[in-house]
């Protein structure tokens, strides 16, 4: 049975497994999107009054993945605001630019010194088998990151830290201010 956390509630949160998704780490180090500030403010203190109560912080290949993309895709954004651009090709455009490789450079250290310094790395291990359940036809409509991340939640008991609504009907504890899970 699943159960929903607000933020408020996280200081009686203590020694536990958090595995943060990539819109909350885009919410809290990725300050070239333009984000609402509520979302930014409040993840950003839950992820530091987990970090005070002993939990442990984890993120993973897809996870990493996640932000770094949505960054550079932001950044590319970015940049066609600022040359004026009505249309700029990701990758045959904007990944040859000096922006680029600027952002490139930035979102990397964010990664290193940021992330990869306050959390662990986990990672699932799949076979035939556990690959199979991702890819079963009646998760139609899901998003194949999204079972991989409730099928890590699940085997590792961690809790998750999203804003995304996509995971209100899983078995997991879920920390989130995002509405949707109190609504019907």
């Amino acid at each position: 049975m699943s159960h929903y956390w607000r933020t408020d509630r996280l200081p009686s949160l203590k020694n536990k497994k958090v595995l943060l998704d990539a819109n909350i780490w885009i919410y809290i180090f990725c300050e070239i999107g333009e984000y609402h500030k509520f979302f930014v403010n409040t993840y950003s203190k839950a992820f530091y009054i987990l970090l005070k109560s002993n939990n442990t912080i984890y993120t993973d290949f897809c996870i990493l993945s996640e932000f770094i993309n949505r960054y550079l895709k932001i950044s590319c954004t970015n940049y066609q605001k600022r040359k004026q651009l009505q249309y700029i090709d990701y990758k045959r455009d904007y990944r040859v630019t000096e922006d680029y490789k600027e952002a490139w450079t930035t979102v990397c250290d964010i990664v290193h010194n940021k992330i990869l310094s306050r959390s662990q790395i986990i990672n699932a291990k799949y076979d035939q088998s556990s690959m199979a359940k991702l890819l079963r036809k009646d998760q139609v409509g899901t998003d194949f990151n999204d079972n991989h991340l409730v099928n890590l939640c699940e085997v590792e008991e961690m809790f998750l830290m999203t804003n995304d609504a996509d995971f209100k009907n899983t078995n997991l504890n879920v920390i989130t201010e995002n509405n949707k899970y109190w609504s019907s």
